[in-house]
């Protein structure tokens, strides 16, 4: 074979290999695609999981008994940028149908529906209406739930004992927990037992948050009777730092439930390492058997948390159950003498963690003749759900469904849609200039060091 030949005979090579690397490469590509429409996957690497579906939602959804008619008003570019959230609500049901209708091209259509805003969507449940002028999960959920929900449950906040108020927007209030309320279609509104010869026969449940003053003798029958009749009541406990319990009677009527609060304040020496007081210890630990504990996800904090304990063997026709536990290296600070002074130290009187934080109970009281069981949900702490804290981890959650439990409206518990937030990056002085020393410095640096070396050993060359 001469030079040409086999010149020849190395182009076809090439070319029948080039084409051959192509066709694989084109196959490859095809093969992804497909499965990739077969089987899509979306990963979502915002902060808050913006673009999944948070548990309420999707049981929402699972929970429609008839169609949802979703109308977009806006146009082309509103409908691209809100399709992939219908799509998602669309997938979580075949009951949820949608459209977008231009303003522009159906002006007629937009001024019968009352349209005054691009980017309006309108909800319609069995012949019921909603509106929503800004399209997020959490907003098209919340106005679901309020929809579908078959009338509305009062939730009364007690207050005259010290407990923060709902309606209070500062730093104790509980507003933001309010709003959570009344996104899930409850009403809420306070109650003063001195006041009350009974609870009233409006209030669906009673919440008491954070009560650090005696009860009446009067209101401590007012609410044993409301127990012992088929109550429903969520009660937030906190330490006290005195040492000293401003609320016994309250106290007395937890016992006589099955439920023990300890004096002492738990302290977490984890929480410090995550730039958090060690007085408000971290909840990463729920019962998976009980209802409130088994799909919660995510870790609360509690802060100013008192221990609490099941009382063995609980009043006959009473279920307890824990349904929150703080870390192993949590413990109970008893000396309140050493707290006043800024130190905790653990001893041999100190309960040891994991402490319990939150207990459910559940049933009739031995002769009881109400016609529905009692529940109750106590907690350690009466401020973790307040507005400051409201932002931590799931805490609000925890209050929510702790009232939806007691409700009976277990449909209800669930880790709620997020909002996008805002975010700063937040740097340590040494992580500023460490940052500084090599973005600044030391990569420029090398890069010229490394030009300087390539242009001499070329000009060597």
């Amino acid at each position: 074979m001469n030079a040409n030949q086999e010149q020849k005979s190395r182009k076809l090579s090439f070319g029948v290999n080039s084409v051959f690397i192509v066709l694989v490469v084109v196959s490859i590509v095809g093969l992804l695609n497909f499965l990739g429409k077969q089987y899509p996957k979306r990963l979502d690497l915002t902060k808050n999981k913006l673009h999944t579906f948070s548990d309420q939602t999707l049981k929402v959804m699972q929970g429609l008994k008839a169609p949802v008619e979703a109308t977009l008003y806006g146009d082309f570019g509103s409908r691209e940028k809100y399709r992939p959230i219908f799509e998602n609500y669309k997938k979580a049901s075949n009951q949820f149908k949608y459209e977008t209708v231009d303003p522009n091209k159906e002006p007629t259509r937009a001024k019968a529906a009352g349209i005054k805003k691009m980017d309006t969507l309108v909800l319609t449940y069995q012949g019921k209406t909603s509106r929503i002028e800004e399209v997020t999960e959490e907003k098209v959920t919340n106005e679901l739930i309020k929809l579908t929900k078959e009338g509305k449950s009062t939730v009364c906040a007690v207050i005259g004992h010290g407990e923060a108020s709902f309606s209070d927007n500062s730093a104790t209030g509980f507003s933001v927990a309010k709003k959570g309320l009344e996104d899930q279609s409850y009403q809420i509104r306070e109650l003063t037992l001195s006041q009350e010869a009974k609870i009233p026969a409006d209030c669906s449940a009673i919440v008491m948050m954070g009560a650090n003053k005696a009860l009446f003798p009067n209101e401590v029958k007012v609410i044993e009777e409301y127990l012992n009749t088929g109550g429903r009541l969520v009660v937030g406990i906190d330490a006290s730092l005195s040492g000293q319990d401003q609320n016994k009677e309250l106290k007395k009527i937890l016992e006589g439930h099955g439920v023990s609060t300890q004096s002492a304040l738990i302290v977490d020496p984890v929480s410090k390492m995550i730039g958090v007081d060690a007085t408000v210890p971290i909840i990463p630990t729920f019962n998976k058997d009980t209802a409130l504990g088994k799909d919660f996800q995510g870790q609360a904090y509690l802060p100013f948390s008192r221990p609490l304990q099941l009382i063995n063997p609980a009043p006959e026709g009473l279920k307890t159950n824990w349904v929150a536990k703080t870390t192993p290296n949590a413990f109970g600070e008893t000396d309140f003498a050493a707290l006043s002074k800024g130190t905790a130290k653990k001893d041999a009187s100190d309960p040891s963690g994991p402490l319990t934080t939150m207990v459910q109970v559940n049933g009739k009281r031995k002769d009881s003749k109400a016609e529905r069981e009692t529940r109750l949900v106590v907690f350690g702490s009466g401020q973790f759900a307040n507005n400051q804290f409201s932002r931590f981890g799931a805490n609000v959650d925890l209050l929510l469904n702790a009232i939806s439990w007691v409700l009976e409206d277990e449909s209800m518990i669930s880790i709620r849609a997020k909002e996008d937030e805002g975010s700063t990056l937040e740097l340590s002085q040494t992580q500023g200039i460490l940052i500084f020393w090599t973005c600044v410095v030391l990569a420029p640096l090398l890069i010229s060091i490394f030009g300087i070396v390539i242009w001499i050993r070329r000009k060597k060359l």
